[in-house]
């Protein structure tokens, strides 16, 4: 049964501090480039569903509000056949 402690099993990363200047490091040309390019698309993909949501919603809106109105109608007009034939 090993009971060794985990953390002594850690590797050993010789005369390199881990916070040695090797990994403080700022990011070269090209990272910051891909990064960017990266950044930039997602932003135009959110840009493009937002407005694509918004015309969609704006075209949606009034053949909402006519088939509404629609049925409005025809309950209307079934209401007044319903009194009128009541009254019969």
């Amino acid at each position: 049964m090993n009971q060794v402690p985990s953390h002594s099993q850690t590797p050993d990363f010789g005369h390199i501090p881990q916070t040695g200047i090797l990994y403080q490091q700022p990011p070269s040309t090209e990272q910051l480039a891909k990064s960017n390019k990266r950044n930039k698309f997602r932003a135009d993909a959110k840009d493009a569903f937002l407005i694509i949501g918004f015309i969609g919603a704006v075209i949606a809106g009034p053949f909402t509000v006519k088939s509404c109105s629609e049925e409005v109608d025809r309950q209307t007009i079934e209401s007044i056949k319903f009194q009128t034939g009541a009254r019969s």
